[in-house]
């Protein structure tokens, strides 16, 4: 049987330029004279391609950025928050890319203290990733006594929201309240002059803006 060269004992191993040339059959001796098994074995080695299949597995597995279906699953189960989330009593299925926005946030809250320094630089972190669609700012503030308020300069829709109700309890400290507050600054009502919008413009900030997580 033909094997692999000692390559310690080539001059030049760049002369290889294919090492398909170079044929690893790893054969019983039994099988060496059949023609079938050696046309099997030539045939894997010339059809698969393990650079490919290595690139493969890391894009749609093991790159959190860039893993789908199964792939995520995987990462909820490693991270230990799964894709069915609760919202006001109703399950929410999430797709892959808000799954990956939850998992992100998981991954971060997982790594990351309970000040509101910490949780702004989580914050900012995840909004700059891109996933999940958000464009606008997005930062924490101290409101009262033992409650924290996440802010978003634009309203989110349903599937956003309900990620950020799960993810709100993620990173605070224990017995510290939350609020979640969208709203976009160039559409309710303010004062001329003021940078906002003037009479007649816009309406106060709808009341679904502020989110009472408690």
């Amino acid at each position: 049987m033909t094997t692999w060269p000692d390559w310690r004992k080539m001059i030049d191993l760049r002369e290889r330029r294919n090492i398909r040339n170079m044929k690893p059959y790893t054969i019983q001796s039994q099988y060496s004279a059949s023609k079938r098994m050696l046309t099997l074995a030539r045939g894997f080695q010339y059809r698969l391609e393990p650079t490919a299949d290595a690139k493969l597995f890391y894009d749609k597995m093991f790159n959190i950025m860039t893993a789908e279906g199964e792939g995520l699953d995987n990462w909820g189960r490693i991270l230990a928050i799964g894709r069915a989330i609760e919202d006001n009593s109703v399950s929410i299925t999430l797709t892959d890319e808000y799954y990956r926005l939850l998992l992100l946030y998981k991954a971060l809250a997982n790594i990351s203290r309970s000040d509101a320094e910490s949780l702004n630089h989580l914050l900012a972190t995840l909004m700059a990733t891109g996933v999940g669609g958000f464009t606008a700012a997005a930062y924490v503030l101290e409101v009262d006594t033992m409650v924290i308020r996440w802010v978003f300069e634009d309203f989110l829709n349903e599937t956003q929201l309900a990620v950020f109700k799960v993810a709100g309890t993620l990173a605070r400290g224990g017995g510290v309240g939350w609020e979640l507050y969208a709203v976009n600054p160039n559409q309710v009502f303010g004062f001329d002059g003021s940078g906002l919008q003037p009479f007649n413009q816009a309406p106060f900030a709808p009341d679904a803006a502020l989110v009472d997580g408690s």
